[in-house]
């Protein structure tokens, strides 16, 4: 965390935040970046959802602070923010789909970043970073 209190966004993959979640891993208050399908997005509650593409594990996004962003149903995006958890699944909903997650739990991601990014190799991308972790690990170990 730098001077001004603001975290980089760790790259995560959905399914990972989701497991962590299974495993009763403590996720809440995490800078992440994650990348999915923009499947659902409620203007009015300021909340939306991502799905990943390969692993169809979905992730509720709080828009609050990125509204109005150009959401288009289907589209790739990328998100930074940060994760908020509840055990209570007290977090609203939207007429068009229950937003917690099937273990109990609810993770929201809060995100402050938001960008558009048709066209990305999903599989090159999971790949690409797989290796950077291998790298770093095998430096840092």
């Amino acid at each position: 965390m730098d001077e001004i209190g603001v975290s980089f966004g760790v790259q995560t993959f959905i399914d990972e935040i989701v497991e962590g979640l299974a495993i009763n891993a403590d996720v809440g208050g995490k800078s992440v970046n994650v990348t999915g399908r923009l499947s659902e997005h409620d203007i009015d509650d300021c909340i939306a959802k991502l799905v990943d593409p390969q692993t169809k594990k979905e992730l509720t996004i709080n828009t609050s602070l990125i509204e109005p962003f150009g959401a288009r149903l289907g589209s790739l995006f990328q998100m930074i923010g940060e994760l908020e958890t509840s055990g209570s699944g007290d977090f609203r909903t939207s007429g068009s789909g229950d937003f917690r997650t099937k273990v109990g739990n609810c993770v929201v991601l809060k995100a402050r970043v938001v960008r558009c990014v048709d066209g990305m190799d999903l599989a090159l991308y999971r790949k690409a970073l797989q290796l950077q972790r291998e790298f770093l690990s095998k430096k840092d170990g």
